[in-house]
């Protein structure tokens, strides 16, 4: 293979370039032509075919320097790499995309689940009395077959509770904080419906009982840094959904204000609730960890009164953006109705308009 540097690099000077100019502008358009041409060789063949080159006209130019052949090597691997950089990049662009259309897919069918489950509850809410739990409970039961990731929950927060067992000095405070980050994130993962709120936190607090169980000089500590570390999460949830609310976007569907209705009957009860799942886990648990479980639940006062006092003041923003949002769609519906009146009349005019010269063209004829 024959590069030509001599040819490119004394036109480049016959150009005006100077002398270390001219000859890396050689170099460059010989190896980019030589690249070019060589296309169908392999990476290993070219360069090797190209380095042979270089050591041949660039010894016979007296030019053969380190940064000379350093600067040949570089713009060796530019010529080579070029199309496969340009390659990556419309890759990284097309995953981009594929990402956005699989968030979107992932929140449209978290939606679907959401309005179904909404459907269902509806349902249950009318059948006769006696036959309300039954329909209840199945429901709860379907919901929670779909809160996907408990497994890999339980072995997260097993790791994380032992670890701060083996690890910590400060036991309740580092369980604490784990549990408020592994809780954080659970709940913020899916849909915030009582039944998944249930599956999370339940998992949670089993996992701490049974390493309770095990340790039983460190069970109060355990127990007590969990309870508190999932009033934080919950606290911190809300909050989050609170703020969410005043961006929530005004095409939002008549299905997703439902769903606000059952979220605002769940946070009216948000305490009830958490102190309900405490309630639940201690009951299977063994009488040691039930009465850890039972003190902390007591004990708890302060947390509790702030998520209530969180909820509360969430589900006075979500009353009112819902009343915004009905507002807002009765004046769009009037606005739609004038708009339609007015299209009639517009094309009642037009009819009206045609058939007068509909008449005038018959009596013209007779």
């Amino acid at each position: 293979m024959e590069l030509e540097i001599k040819a490119y690099y004394e036109k480049a000077l016959k150009e005006g370039k100077n002398e270390s100019n001219a000859l890396k502008e050689g170099i460059e358009k010989a190896i980019e032509a030589a690249v070019h041409l060589h296309a169908g060789m392999s990476p290993q063949t070219i360069g090797e075919s190209v380095a042979d080159s270089l050591y041949e006209e660039l010894t016979a130019l007296g030019k053969a320097e380190e940064e000379i052949l350093q600067f040949a090597f570089e713009k060796l691997i530019d010529s080579l790499q070029h199309p496969k950089e340009k390659e990556i990049e419309r890759l990284i662009v097309e995953i981009d995309r594929l990402q956005r259309h699989l968030a979107t897919e992932e929140e449209e069918m978290q939606r679907n689940l959401r309005e179904i489950f909404s459907g269902i509850e509806r349902v249950a809410q009318r059948v006769p009395e006696k036959e309300q739990k039954v329909w209840m409970e199945a429901l709860e039961n379907t919901e929670l077959e779909h809160v996907e990731g408990l497994g890999i929950l339980n072995e997260t927060t097993e790791a994380a509770l032992v670890t701060a067992l083996e690890e910590s000095e400060d036991v309740e405070s580092d369980v604490r904080e784990v549990t408020r980050h592994i809780a954080q994130k659970a709940l913020g993962e899916g849909l915030l419906s009582a039944a998944r709120i249930r599956a999370i936190l339940t998992t949670i607090l089993m996992k701490a009982s049974e390493l309770a169980e095990a340790t039983p000089n460190r069970a109060k500590e355990l127990v007590h840094g969990t309870i508190y570390g999932i009033n934080d999460a919950l606290i911190a949830i809300i909050k989050q959904l609170k703020k969410q609310m005043d961006f929530t976007p005004e095409e939002i569907k008549t299905a997703q204000i439902a769903n606000w209705e059952e979220l605002i009957k769940m946070l009216s009860r948000s305490d009830e609730l958490y102190k309900e799942i405490i309630d639940d886990v201690a009951s299977k648990n063994s009488p040691f960890v039930r009465e850890v479980l039972m003190e902390c639940s007591d004990v708890l006062g302060d947390q509790f009164a702030e998520l209530k006092r969180i909820s509360t003041e969430t589900i006075e923003v979500a009353k009112k953006r819902l009343a915004s949002l009905a507002k807002e769609a009765v004046v769009k519906g009037a606005e739609l109705k004038e708009q339609l009146t007015s299209e009639a009349k517009r094309l009642g005019e037009k009819a009206w308009k045609k058939a007068l010269e509909m008449a005038e063209a018959y009596r013209g004829k007779k």
